[in-house]
């Protein structure tokens, strides 16, 4: 009978590599899927930043026009934003609330900025 001599191990870098190779795929994958996410919220920010400021900019010019707010009352498309519109609502004892509206692409949920102003003064 003839006896096994420990022979050296041989294929065992190659395993290392491929093991290295896998852990670098994954954790590339992984850093791509955060960029992705990061370059989504960038955009959320930016269209909240624009609902902001139409909101901003409608209620500066009702205050300034205060005697003819039931003019401002309804609902308007807002360019700057996909699927973007203004509402008005009547406003009660010089209080008005202004929404905007959007639908940022790829997303099923409707995103709203509301601002409710009373529009007082001399």
């Amino acid at each position: 009978m003839k006896r096994m001599v420990n022979a050296p191990q041989r294929g065992s870098a190659l395993i290392e590599v491929l093991v290295s190779v896998l852990l670098f795929a994954i954790s590339i994958i992984a850093l791509i899927r955060v960029l992705g996410a990061a370059v989504r919220e960038s955009g959320d920010v930016e269209y909240r930043a624009v609902a902001a400021n139409v909101a901003d900019a409608t209620i500066g010019r009702m205050w300034v026009d205060r005697a003819n707010l039931a003019n401002y009352v309804g609902t308007t498309a807002v360019a700057d934003l996909p699927g973007g519109t203004l509402t008005v609502a009547p406003p009660a004892a010089n209080r008005v609330t202004v929404t905007v509206n959007w639908q940022p692409p790829g997303t099923v949920a409707a995103h709203t900025h509301t601002v409710t102003a009373t529009l007082v003064g001399n």
